[in-house]
This record gives C-alpha cells, structure tokens and sequence, in this order.
C-alpha cells in the first residue's frame, strides 16, 4: 500500500470518527473501529445507532399502556 493510500485511509477514518462523534458510539470508538474493520463497515454501524438527543427523547417519553 502506498503512502496516498494510507493516508486517505486514514483520513477516511477520520471522516468516519466526526460522523461517529454525533452519535451514542463517539468519536474515538468510531474512529478506532474504521481502523480496525473498514470506514465504509463502521459507516454503516453509525447509520443504525441513535443519536443521544433520540435516545434521551425515547427514554423520557412516557410508555404508553397496553388496551
């Protein structure tokens, strides 16, 4: 693998980690994930989890009781 390579690797991670940053997982998690496995697996990871105000929203929202 050549130098460019690595670094739009890299920099893809990076991309993956700020979008990871928004979201329950964070940003190092993101980012050291998309090192590990690939950007574009963690990428999609990132598109099923919930962002924190979704998750606050979810949990104080009142359970509604069964008819």
């Amino acid at each position: 693998m050549g130098p460019v390579l690595v670094a739009i690797y890299i920099l893809a991670c990076l991309l993956v980690g700020f979008v990871g940053s928004r979201r329950s997982m964070g940003f190092f998690a993101a980012f050291f994930f998309s090192l590990i496995f690939s950007p574009f697996v963690v990428i999609l990871v990132l598109q099923l989890t919930r962002t924190p105000r979704q998750y606050r929203r979810d949990r104080d929202r009142p359970s509604t009781p069964d008819a």
